[in-house]
């Protein structure tokens, strides 16, 4: 393939991961599984989350990856699709064959010579179910199936024809593919109906693009364009590397130590391909450097061969998270360092507060130095459920995932239950007017990549999208480079606000610096006034709901989303109001608006 066919390491995870479409100037291609990627790849320690994930190990993405067929030390496989292009001059369309077509500095090229070899351009539209699998539309059945088709017509494939009529307007109406061998044509005006590829007699053939072998499959695919928002999700796990203490032994302390040795993964690679005696040597190594058994180093690897071709639906945020939470709340988080963990207290928040805001704050804790791991876990089509394709594939011997390690700073807000539940029992019916509908709208759709909407969930996971946005004027960092993680599960009541680069160490200091108490607390003051004005009101703060699936209530873009990068719930489950409160009740920091506002 031609040069330039590159994208940035971390970009492998998100959102250009296994299954994933990727345009390149004209070019339109696809990743193939992980079989397509190289072999030798550096190891990304964080045994906690491998584990959770199902798998034995989790593998960096190579540097400045290369999109191309040959796998070598830099290069992930990639496949060019959609598979049918056309010609931009002529308009005559080609089910593209590497084998068979006409390339040009690497690139396809029309076949007829009055075209001087136009690069073809691929097809906007795929199909693509449900249950994950995606292939190219059969424009050559789409345009013998209308009104005057000739579905007997033997020339099917070879003299397809992308053609407009501009008089018929913009719209798809105004796009045809016709056959000039036999005059049929099907104009574009329903392909993206549901039914679009049934009414034509076919179905999803259960496989992917890269795949040579086919099955059934019960879902109806429907017709997408390439670059739709639906057609790739990627589903992405990610765990803080902090201290945390394990309770079963297989998982203590000694397994931690075993995974983590620099000749595990040779040991784990010859134990799974048979190679006892191998692996027993190195297992004598890796025993006598953790003062255990050879016994205690197989035990640690049998559970990994358990997993072999077993990766399943990855664990939830809120579970990943609750070893974090234990840690970070507990006595000594100070004295529960390692390497990339580093904490302190911060002390003193009622001293520097003029707007009673220290009330609904238990304790911060200042993360000088953490450390962060994501793992692409699979990817979902169509519709966010629980249909995950797995990365691997149909490869059973793939037990590893892509991951990036990044590091930074961050500040762990940890709320008051006592504050909170005194509030909420003080405007039950306040709250209950407000995320009633959003309850109810969760409802009535399959949402399981967000969690359940409460009122702790939506208040802290408003005010951390108000602080990002108000520490992005403060600390040095843009907004997009700056990450929360909300702890709202059962018995937690907490943000994390963090920033994290996969290419530098991503500590300036600057985010940290501001979470000091004599800075903390008038950035929140300044936070909750920015929010009580709205450019958008009174529409943002009166409108029942908004946003995807009307998920949000008093939230937009002028006062409380902010980048996609920085969300872990796609910018839903937003409430200012649950803040700030109105004249219909009392928000969680109602007191303290009325404060700021007076000028105290």
């Amino acid at each position: 393939m031609a040069d330039q066919r590159s994208v940035r390491s971390s970009q492998l995870i998100s959102p250009y991961g296994p299954g994933a479409i990727v345009d390149i100037g004209d070019e339109s291609l696809l990743l193939t599984d992980l079989k397509g990627w190289p072999r030798n790849l550096i190891d990304v320690k964080l045994p906690r989350l491998a584990r959770e994930l199902g798998v034995t190990s989790l593998k960096s993405p190579p540097e400045k990856p290369e999109f191309g067929q040959d796998v070598d030390y830099k290069s992930v496989t990639a496949i060019r699709f959609p598979r049918w292009m056309f010609c931009p001059s002529c308009r005559k369309m080609e089910y593209w064959k590497t084998e068979s077509g006409h390339m040009d500095e690497g690139q396809p090229v029309c076949s007829i010579l009055k075209c001087r070899k136009r690069a073809l351009v691929p097809m906007r539209f795929v199909m693509a179910c449900q249950s994950g699998h995606m292939g190219d539309v059969p424009w050559d059945y789409w345009a013998h199936s209308g009104s005057n088709g000739n579905r007997k017509c033997p020339s099917k494939k070879s003299n397809l024809y992308f053609t407009s009529k501009p008089e018929l307007g913009s719209g798809l109406e105004a796009l045809l593919v016709e056959c000039r061998y036999c005059k049929s044509y099907r104009d574009l005006g329903n392909i993206t109906s549901p039914d679009a590829i049934q009414s034509i007699g076919l179905r999803c053939t259960g496989s992917q693009p890269w795949e040579t072998w086919e099955e059934g499959c019960q879902e109806s695919p429907v017709v997408l364009q390439r670059g739709a928002s639906n057609l790739y999700f990627p589903v992405v796990r990610s765990a803080l590397d902090i201290p945390v203490v394990e309770a079963k032994q297989e998982h203590g302390e000694k397994s931690a130590a075993i995974r983590s040795h620099n000749f595990f993964s040779a040991c784990q690679n010859l134990y799974e391909s048979k190679s006892e005696d191998a692996a027993r040597s190195l297992a004598i190594i890796i025993a006598g450097d953790n003062n255990c058994t050879v016994d205690d180093v197989f035990e640690v690897l049998k559970p990994l061969e358990e997993h072999k071709g077993k990766i399943g639906a990855p664990p939830s945020a809120e579970e990943l998270q609750e070893a974090e939470w234990k840690v970070l709340v507990s006595p000594d988080v100070e004295t529960s360092s390692n390497p990339q963990f580093s904490a302190r207290v911060e002390s003193s928040l009622s001293a520097n507060d003029y707007w009673k805001i220290a009330e609904k704050i238990e304790r911060v804790v200042l993360l000088d130095k953490l450390r962060e791991v994501r793992a692409f876990c699979g990817y979902e089509r169509v519709k966010p459920t629980n249909e995950l394709i797995p990365p691997a594939g149909q490869n059973e011997d793939i037990k590893w995932l892509p991951a990036i390690e990044v590091f930074g700073e961050g500040i762990f807000i940890e709320f008051s239950d006592r504050a909170l539940t005194a509030w909420e029992n003080k405007s039950s019916h306040f709250i209950q007017s407000r995320i009633g509908l959003l309850i109810k709208r969760y409802g009535e759709n399959d949402l399981s990549y967000l969690p359940e909407p409460s009122a702790r969930l939506v208040v802290l996971h408003t005010m951390a999208h108000l602080l990002i946005r108000q520490l992005s004027f403060e600390c040095g960092y843009s907004s997009g480079s700056i990450r929360e993680r909300i702890y709202a599960a059962e018995g937690q009541v907490g943000i994390l606000i963090y920033t994290a680069d996969s290419d530098s160490e991503g500590s300036l200091g600057g985010l940290v610096q501001q979470g000091e108490a004599a800075r903390l607390m008038a950035t929140f003051a300044a936070a909750l006034d920015q929010a009580s004005w709205c450019s958008n009101d009174p529409v943002c703060s009166e409108m029942e709901t908004q946003g995807v699936m009307g998920l949000n209530k008093a939230a937009c873009h002028s006062c409380t989303l902010v980048s996609e990068t920085s969300c872990g719930m796609n910018n839903l489950l937003l409430d200012r109001k649950l803040l700030l409160g109105d004249s219909s009740g009392n928000g969680l920091f109602s007191d303290s608006l009325a404060i700021i506002k007076s000028g105290v």
